[in-house]
């Protein structure tokens, strides 16, 4: 078995190159996986409209829909970037969009999540509440569209600095999730690549983070015969 996560694209209408490198990515690599997981933040801004998909994003849509097209099932996970992917994107993609995935890995429990919730304060509460997605739909996606890229200058912090405290912050939470029986944490949000194995009681436990395609250009890759590792995209831009 194989499997792909990958985060924190944060691809937008301007940026090109990017965009072209995370499809051919999703194309190149993901195609041979059994199973991808998208974990947050691959769109700068995503709200999903009936029968819409932006047409800057087009590209990733297909990419992912040839991905499913082939039988390999594909996780969408939102991050803070993401306000409810919609059921098109689902039912175009064939992706299965969710806020977080627990499951069962050939043996191992395994816990995937953006990471914002547990760090997010009241604005991101506000952000991914019913009433701003009720706001959203009414604005429709051109006028919504236009309201997150004038909102994202003191919003987003898409190249993010290292940073000790979230990076323990981080780390601090995958071990509550232990806690909870999980063997396997993978998170991202951070851009923090990461990488953490304990064995406590004899018990192997697992922390990742995906760290981002901007700085580090990083993933997790999981295969049956090596474990779970983090991989640079040296293609990437």
């Amino acid at each position: 078995m194989k499997i792909i996560f990958f985060s924190d694209t944060h691809l937008c209408k301007d940026f090109t190159e990017r965009t072209h490198a995370v499809e051919t990515f999703i194309k190149n690599v993901c195609a041979g996986a059994d199973m991808v997981f998208l974990v947050g933040d691959i769109f700068e801004f995503y709200h999903g409209y009936k029968g819409y998909i932006y047409p800057w994003y087009q590209g990733i849509a297909d990419a992912l829909r040839g991905v499913t097209k082939r039988g390999k099932s594909v996780y969408y996970i939102e991050g803070n970037h993401e306000f409810g992917m919609g059921r098109y994107f689902q039912s175009y993609t064939g992706a299965v969009c969710v806020n977080e995935v627990a499951m069962d890995i050939e043996g191992k429990r395994v816990f995937v999540s953006h990471g914002d919730k547990f760090v997010g304060g009241p604005v991101r509460a506000m952000l991914k509440s019913r009433l701003a997605a009720w706001v959203m739909d009414c604005l429709g996606p051109r006028f919504t569209w236009a309201v997150a890229m004038a909102a994202r200058v003191v919003l987003s912090k898409k190249e993010k600095p290292y940073n000790k405290r979230a990076f323990d912050r981080f780390r601090d939470y995958a071990g509550r999730k232990f806690d909870e029986g999980y063997d396997v944490v993978i998170l991202a949000h951070s851009h923090m690549p990461d990488k953490v194995e304990t064995e406590p009681g004899g018990k192997q436990r697992i922390y990742l983070n995906t760290g981002d395609f901007i700085a580090n250009a990083t993933y997790i890759t999981y295969e049956s015969c090596a474990g779970f590792q983090i991989v640079k995209y040296l293609p990437f831009p």
